[in-house]
């Protein structure tokens, strides 16, 4: 005797169906979807690069600032004394350097606000750095401390050096 066989119709899936079934398994998202929403940029980023501030030409202070995945890294090269002016403004620096390593960086408001510290040093400084335009910023000392009568100092005006780090964006 002859039997006859027959074959069960066979459910296929096509390539571009399984992708799709795939993107839902991975979180309901197509690549189109993912493409529509915009990459928000890191807010540190602007502060990324060299900056410097002058006094009668030269640079007394100099900011080194990289990313580093998605955290800054760098140190500040600084004058071990400041002298100020009646009006707060910086009058004279040293020759003697100190070279500080950040230790940690976080936007607070329109901010950065670093922590740094001198390889041999036990205690932390601390800065607020304020960007002003695409290649300026303000920066100064946090709890500085002053003698009795003198001003208030003014925050020092840095310059970006160009092509160093990404442009500041607003």
């Amino acid at each position: 005797m002859c039997r006859k066989v027959t074959k069960k119709p066979m459910r296929t899936i096509s390539w571009m169906g399984c992708v799709f079934l795939l993107a839902l398994a991975a979180g309901g998202q197509t690549a189109s979807d993912t493409a529509k929403k915009p990459v928000k940029p890191n807010p540190l980023a602007p502060y990324a690069g060299n900056w410097t501030a002058e006094l009668d030409g030269r640079a007394w202070l100099i900011v080194k600032l990289a990313m580093q995945g998605d955290q800054i890294t760098g140190s500040i090269q600084r004058p071990n004394k400041l002298n100020f002016s009646d009006d707060g403004n910086v009058k004279s620096v040293s020759e003697e350097r100190l070279t500080e390593t950040v230790q940690a960086a976080q936007i607070n408001n329109d901010s950065l606000f670093l922590t740094v510290k001198a390889a041999d040093a036990t205690e932390t400084d601390r800065f607020v750095m304020r960007l002003t335009g695409e290649n300026s910023a303000e920066m100064k000392m946090v709890a500085m401390s002053m003698p009795p009568g003198m001003p208030k100092p003014k925050p020092w005006k840095l310059a970006k050096a160009p092509g160093s780090g990404a442009p500041a964006t607003h």
